[in-house]
């Protein structure tokens, strides 16, 4: 019954998500010190960057490849959020290309971990480092950051209203420093997340915080 609970709202939020995405006239450069807007690549035309406008000479920019919820492939499904992170002097690869339909995969995470490696220290992203990366996604998406436990080139993960579908012990394997976002008891995974948070190793690195806002979160919000 857990596993139907969860799963369901989850192919639920594939369509609504593409509602809720902001008009241009509406959106902002995030409040962090680096305004920051969305941009995209050739070398990388499935997915959807997040950047400072101009990018600091003298500071390094850590990377965040994210996965969005429903596993949308839509890079500006979240773009309020990830402008926001941006702003706070970070490089966010989202999956997808802007307004794309369909269905992203973890793969599309390893693609932008790929890409980041090869243009760090080139051209426009002469300050990425390519050496700090962060996988991250909500949902579905957060299911995405979890595949990439295992891949050496990722420091961190973050797992926003998300865990494992199943009461499994997977998250007794994570050795990575992980961090939750839950949406508190009304959020549909939260007692996945709780559960997971409660069985990773004790020499896990692992942070959790819970606000009441639900499954969605604020990411539709003003600032993400």
């Amino acid at each position: 019954m857990k596993l139907v609970i969860f799963v369901s709202p989850l192919a639920t939020l594939v369509t609504p998500l593409s509602l809720k995405i902001r008009d241009d006239g509406e959106m902002k450069m995030g409040t962090g010190r680096f305004p920051a807007d969305h941009t995209t690549e050739e070398s990388l035309p499935k997915h959807t960057i997040y950047m400072p406008v101009s990018p600091p000479a003298n500071e390094k920019l850590p990377v965040v490849v994210w996965g969005n919820g429903g596993c949308v492939a839509n890079g500006i499904a979240y773009r309020t959020f990830l402008t926001e992170i941006a702003s706070h002097g970070y490089i966010a690869i989202s999956a997808g290309a802007p307004h794309r339909i369909g269905l992203s995969n973890p793969g599309m995470m390893t693609e932008s971990i790929e890409w980041a490696a090869a243009r760090a220290g080139r051209g426009r992203f002469a300050t990425m480092d390519a050496a700090r990366v962060v996988a991250a996604g909500q949902s579905c998406g957060g299911l995405e950051a979890y595949a990439m436990k295992n891949d050496s080139r990722v420091a961190a993960l973050g797992i926003y209203d998300s865990g494992y579908l199943n009461d499994t012990d997977r998250a007794m394997t994570i050795t990575k420093p992980v961090f939750y976002f839950l949406g508190g008891s009304s959020d549909v995974a939260y007692k996945n997340g709780e559960r997971d948070y409660s069985n990773l190793p004790k020499s896990t690195p692992a942070w959790k915080g819970n606000q009441p806002v639900g499954h969605l979160g604020t990411f539709f919000q003003p600032n993400g």
